[in-house]
Parts: structure tokens; C-alpha cells; sequence
């Protein structure tokens, strides 16, 4: 993962995935939304660049923020 002031990354089966699930459960709920933004943002000039593989672990973090989210009862829809 990277700073949480800047954006969420997750590689597919990362070891650290539960320490980062209990950082996300412990954020201020504006913490969490300027998180996913900041993350969504990434994923978008990711795309844009044309890199996918640095897009799959933005994304992985945003759904990642979503469910956390929602299991704290925090609704996050991604808008265009």
C-alpha cells in the first residue's frame, strides 16, 4: 500500500491485506472518502496512460474502500 494521504494499492493475494482492512475500519470516515478519491483519481490517469497493470491495484483499492465502507455502513458510488 501506499501513504494513506496519497492513494490505496493492493496486489492480487497481498500479504498485507488484513492490516490494511483494519487501517481502512479505523479511518475517519472523510479520511476514508478522501482516500477512495484520491485512489479513484490514480486509477483514472492510470487508464488513461494506458497502464494496466498499475490500474489493477487502484481499482483493487477502490473496491477494497467500497466494502469497507459499506460494512461500516459508508455509501461510496463511484459517478462519472
Amino acid at each position: 500500500m501506499e501513504s494513506p494521504s496519497r492513494v490505496l494499492t493492493l496486489q492480487e493475494d497481498d500479504p498485507a491485506r488484513p492490516a490494511i482492512e483494519a487501517m481502512l475500519r479505523n479511518l475517519a470516515e472523510l479520511d476514508l472518502r478522501t482516500l477512495w478519491a484520491r485512489t479513484r483519481a490514480g486509477a483514472a490517469q492510470a487508464r488513461a496512460a494506458g497502464d494496466m497493470a498499475r490500474l489493477f491495484v487502484l481499482v483493487r483499492g477502490t473496491k477494497t474502500i467500497q466494502r469497507i465502507a459499506g460494512e461500516r455502513g459508508i455509501l461510496i458510488v463511484a459517478r462519472r
